[in-house]
């Protein structure tokens, strides 16, 4: 997806860089739609920490530029055992971060079934 760079791919094992890919293109999308931001570029830098021979952990940090608002770069940080567990609370503290910046409650999803 354009306007998703990404750092550390490399470091993971080929189904955890598929598995970021595909869960950073899916948030990335609906955070454009829920904060209804024209143009933004997100960067995606994940970090395989070892702790040990088979014990390890991630960290994962989110920085997205949106151009045209008061604050032009908006970052979070988390690390967990977990990556999908992982990528959801970034992109939700991203979500937080944004709509404290615009004051207000961006609008839900509604789902129509």
């Amino acid at each position: 997806m354009e306007g998703i760079k990404y750092v550390g791919l490399g470091d993971l094992e080929s189904f955890e860089s598929e598995q970021i890919q595909s869960l950073a293109e899916e948030g990335f999308a609906k955070l454009m739609k829920k904060t209804r931001l024209k143009e933004a570029e997100l960067s995606v830098f994940v970090k395989k920490i070892h702790k040990g021979e088979k014990s390890h952990h991630y960290e994962l940090i989110l920085k997205l530029n949106a151009p045209g608002t008061k604050n032009a770069w908006f970052d979070v940080r988390h690390e967990d055992f977990d990556l999908v567990k992982l990528a959801h609370i970034c992109f939700e503290a991203l979500a937080v971060n944004i709509e404290h910046e615009f004051g207000k409650k961006l609008q839900k999803e509604k789902f129509v079934a």
